[in-house]
C-alpha cells in the first residue's frame, strides 16, 4: 500500500513554548514596574543560559560574525570595569552597572534558543504603553503628583522608558495588521507619549525628531502608506498637546527657552535647565584636566566640590547632584576618552547590527531591527539630558531589548536545525500507537533525511516494527532503569510526546533532548519540555490521529491531513506468521469477532456478538474467528458461553501472539469490535473493518472511528439520551446484528469478486 504524498505546510519559523512567549511579552512591563521585576527576568534568562551553557554558547560562536560587536562592546565595558576596580582598588560594587550589562548579553542565546513568537514581543510593548499612560493619568489626577514617575519613583526614568515603549510598539503594525490586534501598536505609540508628557520629562522629546530619521527611512519600505496615517496621528497628538494648557507642554518649553536664557545672560545656575548646563560646564572642565581615564567613576561629585572650592563653579544647586546629566559627557568627565569609547560602542555595534538585517532580504526580521535603531536611536536622545548609562533600570533596560531583539532577528532569519533523528512517544495501547504511525509517514516525507524513531511499550513493538516509516523501534523496558540515560543513547535531537508521560518528559530534560515537545495543557510539561503546542483534544471536532499532527506546531508546521489522506499513510505490512498462516489456510470466508476492549471505550452486547456469530452460521463458506487476549477468552467463557458454543465459531481467544494477530487481521476477510486496538490495526492493514460506537464525545467516531481505506463506523442516531451512564445508555444495543450481518455480507460480495477470474 503505497502512501499519498503529504501535502506540505507554508513554511513558517519554528517557534518555542508558551512559556518563552510569556517571558518576552512580560520583559518590557516588568522593565518599567521595578528593579526588582527586571532583575527577576533578567535572573531567569542567565539561568537558562547556564542551565543550556553548551548549545547556547555555540550559537554565539556559530553567529558570531553577526553579533561579535555586540558581544565585544557590552563585554568590553564590563572587562575594563574590572580591570578598574583592580587597579584603583575600588569598592566590589562598582561592578554592579557593568556585570549587568554583562548579564544581559545572555539575551541573545536565550531568546534564539527558545524562539518566542515576536508578536507576543509586539503585545507586551503595546500593553507596557498603554499601562504606563493608565499609571500616569492616575497618579497626576487622583494622586495629587505634579509629575508621573510610575513605579521607578524617577520622573525622567519613567517618561524616557514609556516612550521608548511606545515608539517601539508601533514597529508591530505589520505583524499584528491581520489580527483583532491590528489597533494596538498605534494606541501604544500615543500612550507611550501621553506618559512622557505626564512625568514633564522635556528631555524625552528630544528623541522624537531623531527616531523620525530611522523611521521614515525603513518604516514606508515596511509598511508603506500605513505609515503615514501614524505620522498624522503623532502630528495630531503633539500638536494637541501644545494646545491643551492641561498637558503643560507648551508651558514647560517656554519655560526651558527662559531658563536658557537666564543661564546665559545672568549665569543662573538654580533653574532645572540652568544646573544642567552648570553640571556641563563642570564635566567639560574635569575632562580637560583627565582627558584619558576622567577623574573616576565614583568621584563626580568630589571632584564637582572640587571645582566650586576652586572658585571655578558658582555655589548653586547642581552641586548636590553626583552625574553630569547627560551621557556622553558624563563617560567623558568620569571614565575619559576611555570610557566615552565604550559608551559609543554601546551604541555604534547595535545599530550597525540592525542596520545590516534592514538591508537583508525581509525573513520577518526587519520589523525587529527597526525597533531596535529605535531603541538605541532613542536612547542617545534620551542621554543628552539624562545618564541613561549611570541609572541602573535605564541601562538594564536597554542592554534586555537590544539583546533580545538582536535575537529574535537571528530567530528569523535563521531557522532551527532541521531534526535529523526524531523520538514519538506513544507509550499506551495498541490503538493509540496505530493512530500515532501516519505522523512517523509524515515527518519522513518532511525530514527526508532524518530518522524516525518509535517509543513504545514492548506488547506493541510488533506492530510498529511493521511500519515501513519508523526506522528504528525502542520501547521503554529497553531503556532500562535510568530512563534519562536510554534515552540519551538512542541520540535523538527532537522528542514528540503524542501521549503525555510525567517521569519521561523528565528523563528527557535529564538527557539533554535539544527540541522536546508536548502539550501545554499538561502542567508538567511547562517544566520539561522547551516546545509546546496549546490545542485541546477533549473540545476538538478532529479525528485522534489528527490531533497528533497538532504538536508539529511548535516546528513551525501548520498542516492537518484530512482523514482521506491519513487512511494511506500508516506504512503498515502485513507479517507472516506459522499460526496465523495455518488458521487462514482453512477454506471459507473469515470473519474476526474482537468483543473485547480491555476497558477501553463502550462494548457491544455480548449477545448482538452471539446472535451475529449464529445468523453468520447461516451464510455458507462463512467462518467466525472470535480473538482476545487469554484473560478475556476466561470473560467469555464465563459471560457468553453460547457464542463460543456455536459450531461456525472458532475460540482463538490467547493462541496467538502480537505478530501472529496481526498477521491474522491481515489475511482475514473482515474485523468487528468497538474503539479498541484491533479496530485500528485492521483499519491501517487496509482490510474491511466494522467499528461500533455509541454517540457520545470523546468516544465517538468523531474522535476514534474507524479510519482505513475499506474500514467504517457504524453508530446510533439520535442519542438515546443517558449515554453519560453506561447502565442507563442503550446506544449500543441499538446497533442491530442484522445491521452489522449486512456490512458482512457486502465484504463476503466483494470478496467472491475479487477471487472470479478476469
Amino acid at each position: 500500500m503505497t502512501m499519498t504524498p503529504a501535502s506540505p505546510s507554508t513554511p513558517q519559523i519554528e517557534y518555542g513554548g508558551p512559556l518563552s512567549s510569556t517571558m518576552i511579552f512580560l520583559l518590557p512591563a516588568l522593565a518599567l514596574s521595578s528593579k526588582v521585576g527586571l532583575g527577576l527576568v533578567q535572573l531567569m534568562i542567565l539561568l537558562l543560559l547556564i542551565r543550556r551553557g553548551r548549545p547556547l554558547l555555540a550559537l554565539y560562536r556559530r553567529h558570531w560574525g553577526d553579533i561579535g560587536g555586540v558581544v565585544l562592546a557590552f563585554g568590553g565595558y564590563f572587562l575594563v570595569s574590572l580591570l578598574r576596580l583592580l587597579l584603583d582598588r575600588q569598592s566590589l560594587h562598582t561592578l554592579d552597572g557593568p556585570s549587568r550589562l554583562l548579564f544581559g548579553l545572555s539575551c541573545i542565546g536565550v531568546v534564539y534558543y527558545l524562539r518566542p513568537r515576536a508578536r507576543h514581543f509586539w503585545l507586551g510593548l503595546s500593553f507596557a504603553a498603554v499601562l504606563s499612560a493608565v499609571v500616569a493619568l492616575y497618579q497626576v489626577t487622583f494622586g495629587g503628583m505634579e509629575r508621573a514617575i510610575g513605579f521607578t519613583h524617577h520622573e525622567i526614568t519613567f517618561g524616557d522608558l514609556a516612550l521608548a515603549c511606545g515608539l517601539m510598539s508601533l514597529c508591530g503594525l505589520a505583524d499584528l495588521r491581520h489580527t483583532r490586534m491590528s489597533w494596538l501598536p498605534g494606541l501604544g505609540l500615543v500612550c507611550g507619549l501621553l506618559a512622557s508628557m505626564l512625568s514633564a520629562s522635556r528631555g524625552g522629546w528630544l528623541a522624537l525628531p531623531l527616531v523620525l530619521i530611522p523611521v521614515a527611512r525603513y518604516g514606508v519600505q515596511i509598511y508603506g502608506r500605513r505609515l503615514l496615517l501614524v505620522g498624522v496621528l503623532l502630528l495630531a497628538v503633539v500638536v494637541l498637546a501644545f494646545a491643551v494648557p492641561a498637558t503643560g507642554v507648551a508651558v514647560r518649553i517656554e519655560q526651558a527657552f527662559a531658563e536658557i536664557h537666564s543661564y546665559l545672560t545672568l549665569g543662573d545656575a538654580t533653574t532645572s535647565v540652568g544646573i544642567r548646563l552648570e553640571l556641563w560646564k563642570a564635566s567639560l572642565m574635569m575632562f580637560a584636566e583627565h582627558p584619558w581615564l576622567g577623574v573616576g567613576r565614583e568621584q563626580f561629585d568630589v571632584a564637582l566640590h572640587a571645582l566650586a572650592a576652586q572658585g571655578r563653579l558658582q555655589q548653586s544647586p547642581a552641586l548636590i547632584y553626583s552625574s553630569s546629566h547627560n551621557d556622553m559627557l558624563h563617560c567623558l568627565a568620569t571614565g575619559g576618552l576611555l570610557d566615552f569609547g565604550l559608551l559609543l560602542a554601546m551604541y555604534i555595534a547595535p545599530l550597525r547590527f540592525f542596520s545590516g538585517q534592514l538591508r537583508r532580504p525581509d525573513q520577518g526580521q526587519r520589523a525587529l531591527a527597526l525597533a531596535g535603531v529605535i531603541v538605541v536611536v532613542a536612547f542617545f536622545g534620551f542621554g543628552l539630558t539624562d545618564v541613561m548609562f549611570w541609572l541602573m533600570m535605564p541601562k538594564v533596560f536597554y542592554v534586555m531589548m537590544v539583546c533580545s531583539l538582536v535575537g529574535l532577528c537571528l530567530a528569523a532569519q535563521y531557522p532551527a536545525p532541521v531534526p535529523r533523528r526524531i523520538l514519538i512517544a506513544r507509550t499506551d495501547n495498541i490503538g493509540d500507537v496505530v493512530l500515532t504511525l501516519p505522523l512517523a509517514g509524515y515527518l519522513k516525507q518532511r525530514y527526508p533525511q532524518a530518522e524516525v524513531v518509535f517509543l513504545c511499550r514492548r506488547y506493541a513493538a510488533a506492530v510498529v516494527a511493521q511500519c515501513r516509516h519508523v526506522d528504528q523501534v525502542l520501547t521503554l523496558e529497553e531503556l532500562g532503569d535510568d530512563w534519562a540515560h536510554g534515552l540519551a543513547r538512542s541520540g535523538c535531537d527532537t522528542m514528540i510526546f503524542t501521549f503525555p508521560m510525567r517521569t519521561l518528559a523528565a528523563a528527557a530534560r535529564r538527557a539533554g533532548i535539544n527540541r522536546r515537545i508536548g502539550s501545554s495543557h499538561r502542567i508538567h510539561h511547562w517544566y520539561h519540555c522547551n516546545r509546546l503546542a496549546t490545542f485541546s483534544r477533549a473540545d476538538s471536532p478532529l479525528h485522534e490521529a489528527q490531533l497528533n499532527f497538532k504538536l508539529l506546531l511548535p516546528l513551525g508546521i501548520d498542516h492537518v491531513p484530512p482523514l482521506e489522506q491519513l487512511k494511506t499513510m500508516y506504512g503498515l505490512n502485513t507479517p507472516r506468521h506459522p499460526a496465523a498462516d495455518a488458521v487462514l489456510a482453512q477454506p471459507g470466508f473469515s470473519v474476526i469477532l474482537h468483543p473485547k476492549s480491555n476497558g477501553n471505550g463502550r462494548e457491544w452486547p455480548l449477545q448482538h456478538y452471539t446472535a451475529l456469530a449464529a445468523l453468520l452460521g447461516k451464510v455458507d463458506g462463512v467462518r467466525v474467528l472470535v480473538t482476545g487476549s487469554a484473560a478475556e477468552g476466561e470473560l467469555l467463557a464465563q459471560q457468553a458461553p453460547a457464542l463460543l458454543a456455536l459450531p461456525n465459531v472458532e475460540n482463538l481467544c490467547g493462541k496467538l501472539d502480537l505478530d501472529g494477530f496481526t498477521a491474522l487481521i491481515g489475511g482475514c476477510g473482515g474485523l468487528i469490535a468497538s474503539g479498541t486496538g484491533p479496530l485500528h490495526l485492521a483499519s491501517a492493514l487496509g482490510r474491511p473493518a466494522a467499528g461500533l460506537f455509541p454517540p457520545l464525545k470523546p468516544i465517538d467516531p468523531v474522535r476514534w472511528g474507524a479510519l482505513g481505506p475499506r474500514a467504517r463506523s457504524l453508530v446510533t442516531s439520535p442519542a438515546c439520551g443517558q449515554c453519560a451512564d453506561p447502565a442507563l445508555c442503550t446506544c449500543m444495543l441499538a446497533i442491530t446484528p442484522e445491521q452489522v450481518l449486512a456490512v458482512v455480507m457486502e465484504w463476503r460480495a466483494e470478496a467472491l469478486v475479487e477471487t472470479v477470474p478476469a
